[in-house]
């Protein structure tokens, strides 16, 4: 382990941040760099880099970096400083000159890993990510003392992790941690006992050369099990399906519906021939209220060895224990059918990790709605509000379709484009294939900047005979209220459901109870 190193780190985003502050805690002299200025970075990372600089970390913000490139014995780049940055391109001189070491990501999981000293559960995919995290935590939460890192707390994993480890708080039995995308490529080196993938639907495409590139980088969860490890991934998604897993231990699990995914004049589909270990059947979709379904186990390899009956094996024999064939009904609260996917994904994993099947039962039915994933807000006049993070065109269509409403459905959405930009003329297709009435609201909740183009592309693509556009979510909502009628119902969705919740939550609270 690197020690006594005098560090330069590039980048206080959400890798440099981490990497400064493991490295600083292990015993090295760090600076962090960064192009941009304190004042021009989001607040949330202003408050974050204050604790460091606290700590002890020089903070070199909106600064010519060369003074400190000769300071410098390693450096560590954030993945995300692209290949032709300057900087990139003045530390690769420096290094034809002298002995500058490089620090890669793997490097930082390595030494996260000595560090944590605990089982760990990691989600990946495009949707579901977050339910399904936190369905598994609350599974895991009735006989262990289980920590929690997804984006429904706020909670970035390595940060957390990172931070755990600095305050050397509570023990904790094992990790349940979400891991999007550009997580994943912070995790490298960093073991975990379970990897599940929740689908591979293509989003956030123009950080890629590819959708393969997006494909690869979801599936490096792999890349990151145990020697005795299992994935978890759902068999109805035609690139899952196919992922050429033989060489992991392997749970599928899904309806048995294959699906198809056209991205960029490509189709992709399903070949059918899944080999499931879970499925789910005689689905009764209660719409709003949830669903029932009976599931068949089928073999099931577990994180239990045979020889000494323990999760993290010791005995040096390890030899897996499998279960039997097995059926149950389950009622879950939760609506539409990808809820039934993330509920099979949460009883792969606590049967993976020895639980029974009628204590798995019990913990995915007790489980309710979390914050944002189709959450009521209020009722007004007899008209349901709800609120849903789906913002990409999968998330929208898998959401809408399961909706049973008495009369008519209002969908009003905040703009689809964050930081990532998407198809918007396609989600305004799916909006008016479901919706009766459509409300867009113009501005772009992360980055605070209203974008009147974006709202037009989606009521182009929706082309319904009643929609508008809005210059805020509040303004949205008043209209839909003004429009709507005893046995409607009025769902808001969008990105900034994710990026800015509780925003987004008061904008729509007003609009529902003004002062």
């Amino acid at each position: 382990m690197m020690r006594d190193t005098k560090i330069m780190v590039v980048g206080a985003g959400n890798a440099g941040r981490p990497a400064a502050q493991l490295l600083n805690y292990v015993g090295n002299e760090i600076r962090l760099i960064d192009q941009k200025s304190y004042s021009e970075l989001p607040q949330k990372a202003q408050d974050q880099l204050e604790n460091l600089e606290s700590s002890g970390i020089t903070l070199e913000l909106g600064e010519d970096p060369n003074e400190s490139i000769k300071w410098a014995e390693a450096v560590f780049i954030s993945p995300n400083i692209p290949d032709n940055a300057l900087i990139r391109d003045l530390i690769r001189k420096e290094q034809n000159n002298r002995d500058l070491k490089e620090i890669n990501t793997a490097d930082i999981g390595r030494i996260l890993n000595s560090l944590v000293k605990m089982p760990i559960v990691g989600v990946a995919g495009t949707d579901g990510k977050t339910t399904t995290t936190n369905m598994i935590f609350h599974c895991f939460n009735r006989a262990y003392n289980p920590l929690l890192f997804s984006s429904l707390q706020d909670s970035l994993v390595i940060e957390g992790l990172i931070r755990l480890i600095v305050s050397d708080t509570e023990n904790f039995d094992l990790a349940v941690i979400e891991l999007p995308h550009g997580t994943i490529r912070m995790t490298e080196g960093l073991e975990i006992a379970v990897g599940v993938v929740t689908n591979m639907t293509p989003d956030h495409m123009e950080e890629f050369d590819s959708y393969s590139d997006y494909i690869q980088r979801n599936l490096s969860i792999k890349d990151l099990l145990h020697e005795n490890g299992i994935l978890v991934v759902n068999g109805d998604d035609p690139i899952l399906s196919q992922a050429h897993l033989d060489d992991y231990e392997t749970i599928y699990y899904g309806l048995n519906q294959p699906k198809t995914i056209e991205y960029d004049g490509e189709v992709y589909k399903s070949t059918g021939k899944t080999r499931f270990n879970l499925v789910a059947d005689q689905i009764k979709d209660k719409g709003m209220f949830g669903s029932e379904f009976r599931v068949k186990i089928f073999k099931i390899p577990t994180l239990i060895c045979e020889n000494c009956n323990e999760i993290s094996c010791e005995c040096g024999d390890f030899k897996r224990k499998y279960t039997d064939y097995q059926t149950t009904n389950i009622k879950i609260s939760l609506p539409s059918t990808f809820n039934i996917e993330n509920t099979l994904a949460t009883i792969a994993t606590t049967l993976a990790w020895g639980y029974d099947l009628e204590t798995a039962k019990a913990c995915v039915e007790s489980f309710t709605n979390l914050k944002g994933r189709f959450e009521k807000i209020g009722t007004v006049n007899n008209v349901d509000v709800y609120l849903d993070a789906a913002h990409n065109p999968d998330s929208i269509e898998m959401l809408l379709s399961s909706l049973k409403v008495e009369g008519r459905l209002i969908v009003t959405l905040d703009n689809p484009d964050t930081l990532t930009i998407r198809n918007k003329f396609k989600i305004g297709q799916i909006l008016g294939e479901y919706a009766d009435i459509l409300m867009v609201s113009a501005k772009n909740e992360t980055t605070k900047m209203v974008d009147t183009d974006a709202a037009e592309e989606v009521l182009r693509g929706a082309n319904l005979s009643d929609q508008s556009m809005t210059l805020d979510v509040e303004e949205a909502i008043k209209q839909a209220l003004q429009k709507a009628v005893k046995g409607d119902l009025i769902i808001h969705m969008g990105p900034g459901v994710v990026n800015e919740y509780q925003n987004v939550k008061n904008d729509i609270l007003k609009a529902l109870f003004p002062m």
